[in-house]
């Protein structure tokens, strides 16, 4: 062979198409990690309130303080920065609530936040007839919550409406 290198032409085309089959397994592999880690986030699920507390009365608004407790669905952990709710007690408006700071969400599981509603006495008022006949009251809230996923903010709209008990906020 004298010192002469012979080239075998089989192998370095073998070699081209190996590196080019890993380079589209690898490009694969980024687009899939790339959809499965960037999947929208559920919004929690609203489960209950607990430890309402009467906080303040004056004139025509009521203070009161409560334990929201929510589910996380998302296989990931998030952080709750803001949350602005719209509460309705039988259709008619009685109150707002906002809350701005920061709360760890824990992922899979349930979680409470704490919240003081600003609740409108007249509304109530207007509506205590039928919720004493009822012995119960139809409770929606209509809001928006600000999260970070791994330091990307974002934010998601939730809604809950169900029947309360009216022994429920006598506890």
């Amino acid at each position: 062979m004298n010192g002469q290198v012979r080239h075998f032409p089989s192998i370095h085309v073998s070699c081209v198409i190996m590196k080019q089959r890993n380079w589209q397994v690898w490009a694969l592999v980024v687009l899939l990690g790339t959809l499965v880690g960037c999947r929208k986030p559920e919004a929690p699920e609203y489960q209950g309130f607990e430890n309402i507390r009467l906080s303040k009365t004056s004139g025509r608004e009521t203070l009161i303080s409560a334990d929201l407790k929510f589910y996380n669905p998302n296989h990931f952990n998030l952080e709750l920065k803001r949350a602005e709710v719209d509460i309705f007690l039988n259709d008619k408006p009685a109150g707002r609530s906002s809350l701005d700071s920061s709360i760890r969400i824990p992922k899979t599981d349930t979680f409470s936040i704490p919240v003081t509603l600003q609740l409108d006495l007249q509304s109530l008022l207007s509506n205590a007839f039928q919720i004493l006949l009822d012995k119960q009251v139809n409770i929606r809230m209509d809001g928006r919550a600000w999260l970070k996923r791994s330091g990307v903010p974002f934010s998601v709209p939730f809604h809950y409406e169900g029947k309360q008990p009216l022994d429920s906020f006598m506890q």
